[in-house]
């Protein structure tokens, strides 16, 4: 699976401190996106489901892991795959998505996901509904600029929602929107991560 990134705790990505794993690669290029970087199928980003899936496990003191992106439904084989891996070792570890696609274009098989010969495979409704079963929530719909807002939780727009798959969380349990920064060690760059004010 190609990774644009992880972080091992963090609290303005869903419910709770959770591990977040950024997946490489996004065709949908929603205009004002604030993750640029991650919109390329870089193969040189690949790295084995399982180790990723490891990777997560290990993160201690999480409740859950929120996958983002990129697109991580444009990698759906291994997206499923790391879901299944993670819940047959970790079955009460929470699963959260944020998606660029709409609830109602992936149960119809509006979308399409890139095969490891970089050519396209028209999603299904079958194949969405396999993930589905992971999730606990997920956020949906494409970042629209002109729709931009700073008082919905987990959203970047006002068209975006945020979907409950179980009983484990509600609205109630959805913070505000906020930010984290995180500076490296050598205080040579730094990770913005969550939702920090346009003139950051």
């Amino acid at each position: 699976m190609l990774v644009h990134s992880t972080m091992p705790r963090s609290m303005v990505n869903g419910p709770g401190e959770r591990a977040v794993v950024w997946f490489q690669g996004c065709d949908l290029r929603c205009h004002g996106c604030c993750n640029q970087s991650s919109h390329a199928f870089d193969r040189n980003r690949n790295r084995p489901v399982q180790e990723i899936g490891e990777w997560i496990l290990s993160c201690p003191g999480i409740e859950g892991v929120t996958f983002s992106g990129g697109e991580p439904f444009q990698q759906a084989p291994e997206l499923r795959a790391l879901c299944e891996y993670i819940t047959l070792r970790r079955p009460l570890l929470s699963i959260g998505m944020f998606t660029g696609y709409a609830l109602c274009e992936l149960a119809e098989g509006r979308w399409h996901w890139k095969a490891q010969d970089d050519g396209w495979v028209k999603g299904d409704g079958h194949l969405f509904d396999q993930i589905k079963q992971f999730l606990d929530f997920g956020v949906f719909g494409r970042f629209r600029q002109t729709l931009a807002c700073n008082d919905k939780p987990l959203c970047g727009s006002r068209n975006q929602e945020v979907i409950f798959f179980s009983n484990r969380y509600s609205q109630c349990d959805l913070e505000p929107q906020g930010y984290e920064v995180t500076i490296s060690g050598d205080g040579g760059s730094a990770i913005v991560t969550g939702f920090p004010p346009a003139n950051l």
